[in-house]
């Protein structure tokens, strides 16, 4: 290695360093608007807004499926399940893509009145909000019934 890079190894980490920085906070702030929705997601559930959860989702989620599946899907787990006890966030991941911004996917086990399951959201993350881009959910309660 010559001198000069070496150099300007040592003058690019203080930058790098803070651009680090910065992105962990952005992403800290990021995870709080999308556990925040998430609980938002829960409350319209509970209360059967079904069409509310898919006006406020990320066109792609349109892109995917109509307001009339979601609407089936979001009313079988709210019929099955019954409304949401308790959710406990099991972890979390951070994806970015070049011109489309931040996606969270946060997964939860979630147990409802009359049932439980893990429940998975993808949030697109746009100008400080949160965007339903993704919802699955893993539950045999909701089969057996």
């Amino acid at each position: 290695m010559t001198p000069n890079f070496r150099c300007g190894m040592w003058m690019a980490f203080p930058v790098f360093v803070a651009l680090l920085f910065c992105s962990c906070g952005s992403i800290s702030k990021d995870r709080t608007i999308a556990e925040q929705a998430t609980v938002q997601f829960h409350s319209q559930l509970d209360a059967g807004q079904y069409n509310s959860v898919y006006d406020a989702a990320d066109p792609k989620l349109h892109d995917m499926t109509t307001e009339a599946d979601l609407a089936k899907l979001l009313g079988a787990v709210h019929r099955k399940l019954g409304t949401v006890r308790q959710s406990t966030l099991l972890n979390w991941r951070a994806d970015w893509h070049t011109g489309q911004g931040t996606t969270l996917t946060l997964t939860y086990t979630t147990t409802f009145s009359a049932g439980s399951g893990t429940e998975e959201f993808a949030w697109h993350i746009d100008n400080n909000r949160a965007l339903l881009y993704g919802y699955h959910i893993n539950s045999a309660d909701l089969i057996e019934k």
